[in-house]
């Protein structure tokens, strides 16, 4: 979190935050929830399994020890509670450890905002050897020639008596839960894990509901891209680039004295201001198509990408990264003013913007990096660092603000009616004649 990452949004319904806050506050249904709990799990029974950290403690499962008996009791009791929802009660030297969050505190991030944030962590058996050269091994031993030599028979007798070395592998994602906005943001394009977080949250008690990315225009991703670079400003300076990389390496071209046009230039092939005040630049990667029918061309130079939109007239763009900016004027210390342009947000604009078997829709390469900026700027100018749930909660606002600007700047672009739904909208329910739950 914090940086360049994915994100997958999945729909929150606010009315059960009083069932969350309820089991938050219940020490046997966390413990069964626990890191602690999906360990044992994944140890005894060898089986995949997803606990929850709280946020300010991501290896909080590893400040208690569990005997063996305790494992297999707390194990035991996360299993049943999964399979029929049977909550029973568990030892008081597993409940009185410090090795799982319980309570509302333990997991809000902001104390007037119904906003939570923790850790999921998933447990899974994968190979923690190199099995080929285990076989070797035990063919050189066994029939002392190497394993591509032996007959099919002693193969297979090889195969059988060499033990497939696993280990449980752990990896963990951030979570952001926002019952104000009603929303869900989850680290991970993984769909299994997607799918694993959202069971999680469901046995304490938060109710999710699928959304997607969806505008009313067909192929809409293309549409945008292709919309915003009809309206790309300084096409001159482009094009005058794109000349300059024909002929000189990227270290030879001369940089402009316009340290924002050179910025432009330099890492942008569009650049298109909004008539809401956001500037929308597009990048690499990026593909490229020249005709209707011809393959897209993968293209990562802007240069480049600005020489291929130029070939032909029906070229356009199938995906790009975007970036969504806004322009500021300041004063330097000379007293002279100058324009900065400070990114709201960056992104993959592309076919692959939902994950609709999970029901989640993405942002993939997302990054506010001018949000760390300002925070590492007013650590250096309070000589004070946040507590970490500032760190959380401002991440999320921001992550909000970004979100609503991508969501109003696509529904300017395709020039949609204030009323129509668009953006970030609940998914039909296939087969049904109803609707997704309203956030």
């Amino acid at each position: 979190m914090f940086g360049r990452s994915n994100w997958a949004i999945t729909g929150l319904v606010k009315e059960s935050l009083e069932a969350f806050s309820t089991n938050l506050a219940d020490p046997v249904r966390m413990a069964s929830a626990s890191q602690l709990a999906a360990a044992a799990m994944a140890r005894l029974y060898g089986s995949d399994a997803t606990g929850i950290n709280p946020y300010s403690a991501p290896r909080l499962d590893e400040q208690q020890e569990l005997s063996l008996d305790q494992q297999t009791e707390l194990a035991s009791h996360a299993a049943a509670e999964q399979e029929d929802g049977a909550v029973k009660t568990l030892p008081a030297e597993i409940l009185e450890g410090s090795g799982y969050g319980r309570g509302v505190e333990a997991f809000q991030i902001h104390h007037e905002l119904p906003w939570f944030g923790l850790w999921a962590v998933s447990n899974e058996w994968k190979n923690a050897s190199d099995l080929p050269s285990m076989k070797e091994q035990s063919s050189y031993v066994m029939l002392e020639r190497p394993y591509k030599f032996l007959l099919p028979t002693d193969k297979r007798t090889v195969d059988d008596k060499t033990d497939d070395a696993t280990a449980v592998s752990r990896t963990q994602v951030p979570i952001l839960l926002d019952f104000h906005q009603g929303r869900v943001y989850i680290e991970s394009t993984n769909k299994k894990q997607i799918h694993a977080v959202i069971v999680s949250l469901s046995r304490l008690g938060v109710e999710t509901f699928p959304v997607a990315w969806n505008y009313p225009v067909p192929h809409w991703t293309e549409a945008i891209l292709n919309r915003l670079y009809e309206g790309t400003r300084f096409r001159d300076e482009f094009d005058k680039r794109a000349e300059e990389a024909k002929h000189f390496k990227e270290s030879e071209i001369e940089k402009l004295e316009d340290r924002e046009m050179e910025a432009i230039v330099s890492k942008f092939f569009s650049m298109t201001e909004l008539a809401g005040g956001v500037w929308v630049g597009i990048s690499g990667p990026a593909r490229i198509r020249l005709h209707e029918a011809a393959p897209p061309i993968a293209v990562r130079n802007p240069a480049m990408a600005t020489t291929l939109l130029n070939l032909t007239d029906s070229a356009g763009i199938v995906n790009g990264a975007v970036t969504m900016q806004e322009c500021i004027t300041v004063t330097t210390k000379s007293g002279a003013e100058r324009n900065i342009r400070r990114d709201i947000a960056r992104f993959d604009l592309n076919d692959r913007i939902n994950l609709t078997d999970v029901g989640t829709a993405m942002l993939r390469g997302f990054d506010m990096a001018s949000h760390k900026k300002d925070v590492l700027r007013e650590i250096r100018e309070t000589r004070q660092v946040p507590p970490i749930p500032q760190f959380w909660s401002a991440w999320l606002h921001q992550l909000n603000n970004a979100v609503r600007t991508i969501e109003e700047s696509f529904r300017e672009v395709l020039e949609l009616a204030s009323d129509q739904p668009a953006g970030i909208i609940p998914m039909q329910i296939s087969g049904a004649a109803e609707e997704a739950p309203k956030p």
